[in-house]
Order: structure tokens, then C-alpha cells, then sequence
């Protein structure tokens, strides 16, 4: 029968043919359409062994830059931020302030009475106190003359006293009620301040002496005690 009929034959094994290379070329279905789909590249996500070595890495790294700079730089990387700012800070004002300097630029040159009065202007009231009782005048001798002062316990006073150009040196100190001295001149000159610094102050209340007299040469003088309000 095959070789009676050799065309059919051939007509049959060329329709196969061309079947089978039609099916060659298209590809399997799901090969089609991974084609048609873009590639995805999944996001890279690191390993907890990863992460854990690139973490010592930098600490391995930051110790080495520390140890070639010294110990001096690992010591000032953790102190700059403990370092206080002072920015708002105010200066510290000198010792005695407005005590000191509102006789910085005094001179005596008129009367004692006069030269006291200006003294006292310029250190009391700038201070804020107050005058306890008029100016007070007598002679600066080797004698010493004596004046009463009334104090409250935490009075706070300051006294000025001013002699004549013919008093080098003018003596002033306060005792209490039983003779000692709290507070003296220790300036050596003509017009004592007590305190140069400052008033002082007294714990105990009572009656209080101011003493006056002159240490070197002989004349006339003028004090007046101011107090603290």
C-alpha cells in the first residue's frame, strides 16, 4: 500500500512537519509570559551576620582613628559636651564695688566739716544709707574724744571723718560695751573711712563708742555716721 499511494503518504508527513515547527516557534505558554514580564530585582536585604560585621568594622575603624590621634583626642571628644556654657555668665565685680569706688577719685581740700560732708554725699546715699545724726566737729589731739553711738542688733554702719591739712593721720575706732575695739582706721592718712570696704555690722544691740584722735600732727576734725536702713 505504501508504494501504490507514495503522494498521500508525502502530503501527510509534510502537514506534520509544519505542525511541529509551529510549535517549536510560539513556546510553552508560561515561557511566553515570563518573556512579556519585566525582570524584578529583589531589594537586598542584609543578613543579621552582615549588619553585625559592618558594625564592628566601623567600631574597629573609630578606635584606630583614636589611637593614632592619642589619647588626648578620645579625652576631648568626651569632654566637649561637658563643657558648661557661659555665655550669659556675668563678670565678677571687684572686691569692695561701689564702696570702693565712690572715693576713688576724692581728695580733701576745704574745712573738715565741708570735706566730710562731700565725702559722705558721695559714698552714702549711692549706696543706699542713710545719715544717723549731724556732723559732728572737734579737735584732733594726742587726747582721745569720745562719741556715743545707739545700735540694734544687725545694725549695719559706716562712719567718714575728715581733719585738717595739719593732721597727717587720723585715728578712728569703734568699741563696745565692754572696751574692745570691733573695727579701726588702719589707711594711715587724714580722712578715715570705717569700713574702707564696706559698713560693718553689729550682732549685738547696745551703746556702741566712737573714738577720735589723731596719731600724727594736731587740728581739728569732723566725722558723721551713716547707716543701713
Amino acid at each position: 500500500m505504501i508504494d501504490a499511494d507514495p503522494a498521500r503518504w508525502f502530503v501527510l508527513f509534510l502537514a506534520l512537519e509544519l505542525a511541529c515547527g509551529r510549535r517549536g516557534a510560539k513556546g510553552s505558554p508560561n515561557e511566553a509570559e515570563r518573556a512579556d514580564k519585566p525582570s524584578v530585582v529583589p531589594p537586598h536585604v542584609p543578613s543579621a551576620f552582615a549588619t553585625a560585621s559592618a558594625a564592628r568594622g566601623a567600631l574597629e575603624l573609630g578606635e584606630g582613628v583614636a589611637l593614632r590621634k592619642g589619647p588626648e583626642a578620645a579625652a576631648s571628644t568626651t569632654l566637649r559636651g561637658a563643657e558648661p556654657s557661659i555665655s550669659g555668665a556675668r563678670p565678677s565685680e571687684a572686691v569692695g564695688g561701689r564702696w570702693v569706688s565712690c572715693y576713688a577719685n576724692y581728695r580733701a581740700t576745704s574745712t573738715p566739716e565741708r570735706d566730710v560732708a562731700r565725702l559722705a554725699a558721695l559714698c552714702g546715699p549711692d549706696n543706699g544709707m542713710v545719715a544717723v545724726g549731724p556732723i559732728l566737729a572737734g579737735d584732733a589731739v594726742d587726747a582721745a574724744e569720745n562719741h556715743r553711738l545707739e545700735a540694734a542688733a544687725g545694725d549695719c554702719f559706716r562712719i567718714f571723718a575728715v581733719a585738717d591739712s595739719f593732721v597727717t593721720d587720723l585715728g578712728v575706732e569703734v568699741l563696745n560695751a565692754r572696751g574692745n575695739a570691733i573695727t579701726w582706721d588702719r589707711n594711715g592718712d587724714r580722712w578715715p573711712i570705717l569700713n574702707p570696704d564696706g559698713p560693718f555690722c553689729l550682732f549685738d544691740g547696745g551703746t556702741y563708742t566712737v573714738r577720735v584722735r589723731a596719731l600724727s600732727g594736731k587740728g581739728r576734725y569732723a566725722l558723721q555716721v551713716w547707716r543701713l536702713p
